[in-house]
């Protein structure tokens, strides 16, 4: 009888020449599989909608260069992609053509002369959104009988700003004496169907200089507010201090040669609202800080991979500064470098 310790080296001695006999290589790509990725968001407050189409792909060799060959990432004048209104289980209305809008791309890894982004669009104008309904996308390759869907409900209509008031003609980041912390807090009341909400200030100016004048704007965006609890009508601020707006400009901007002066215009107040399943998404795809560097794939799309879900702009307000406020841009301890002039039009700090 042969010892426990000759049976373990003679199996051991065969699985070596067996494996021995096989081939080393791996084949890692495997049959192609097609695989359709989609990225949209629904925002009833936008005059177009757009949705992104792609396919993923893998191939032997140069992954950089399949990147930019169209038909490695494009479907190409092959799908049928549209958009249902559901209610009470039920579709209502008609049914709404996406159609291919191309949109060029920025250079980069997917960039070529032959390429667009692969934008699917409708108009809002032609067809309105509704906020008591569920709206379906799907997407037919009608070369590969290959069927893709995803379902999204709508963020509500974000509604009673308490601050800044209705009511109010300008905006006021400083206090009265100059008070470089005074708050400028944003109070709304929630949506329905939002997780994430971010305030935005853009400030629009002009720059005159030796050659003309140069309309721009420069947008301060306040860190995102994550609601622990989907709660709809309940109150809530998004805090910030008037000083914090100025320290950002005074870093943000500079002067330059040949600029005289610069004139601040209307600063318009932006708040986004975005979905819970965009939470997730952004959640998951967040750069990993951890030891485990592999994340969780998460997709709300059927039969495919990426993110179909909801968003809503809205700008409530657009004001001028204060006659304070616009004097502290034009001296104040962060901005008098700038060259903005003053509420009465002059620059006496430079």
């Amino acid at each position: 009888m042969k010892s426990v310790k000759s049976i373990i080296f003679s199996s051991i001695l065969a699985g070596t020449v067996l494996l021995s006999a096989c081939s080393t290589d791996l084949d890692v790509i495997g049959d192609y599989k097609e695989t359709i990725v989609v990225y949209g968001l629904l925002d009833q407050a936008q005059d177009t909608q757009y949705v992104k189409i792609n396919k993923a792909f893998l191939g032997a060799g140069d992954a950089f260069g399949y990147a930019q060959v169209k038909d490695s990432v494009q479907f190409v004048n092959s799908l049928s992609v549209e958009l249902r209104r559901i209610k009470n289980g039920v579709q209502v209305g008609p049914t709404i053509p996406l159609i291919p809008t191309n949109k060029p791309k920025d250079p980069g890894v997917f960039y070529s002369t032959d390429q667009a982004n692969a934008i699917y669009s409708f108009s809002t104008v032609d067809y309105p959104l509704f906020v008591d309904s569920e709206y379906e996308l799907t997407i037919n390759n009608n070369e590969t009988g290959n069927i893709v869907t995803a379902k999204t409900s709508l963020i509500t209509d974000i509604t009673g700003f308490t601050n800044p008031s209705p009511l109010g003609s300008t905006f006021s980041f400083v206090a009265f004496g100059y008070v470089p912390n005074y708050p400028f807090n944003v109070v709304w009341t929630s949506a329905k169907n939002a997780r994430l909400y971010q305030v935005i200030l853009r400030l629009n100016y002009t720059d005159s200089t030796l050659t003309g004048n140069i309309a721009r704007t420069i947008e301060y965006t306040l860190p995102v507010k994550r609601m622990d609890k989907i709660d709809f009508a309940t109150t809530v601020t998004q805090e910030m201090k008037g000083r914090d707006f100025y320290q950002y400009l005074g870093g943000a901007l500079t002067g330059y040669s040949g600029l005289v002066k610069r004139v601040a215009g209307k600063v318009d107040l932006f708040l986004v609202a975005g979905s819970d399943e965009l939470s997730t998404f952004i959640d998951v795809n967040k750069p990993s800080t951890g030891i485990i560097q592999e994340r969780p794939e998460y997709t709300n799309i059927n039969n495919g991979l990426g993110l179909f879900s909801s968003r809503l702009n809205r700008a409530p307000a657009s004001r001028f500064l204060d006659n304070t406020s616009w004097d502290s841009l034009a001296c104040g301890q962060y901005t008098k470098h700038l060259k903005f002039v003053n509420a009465i039009g002059t620059h006496p700090c430079f």
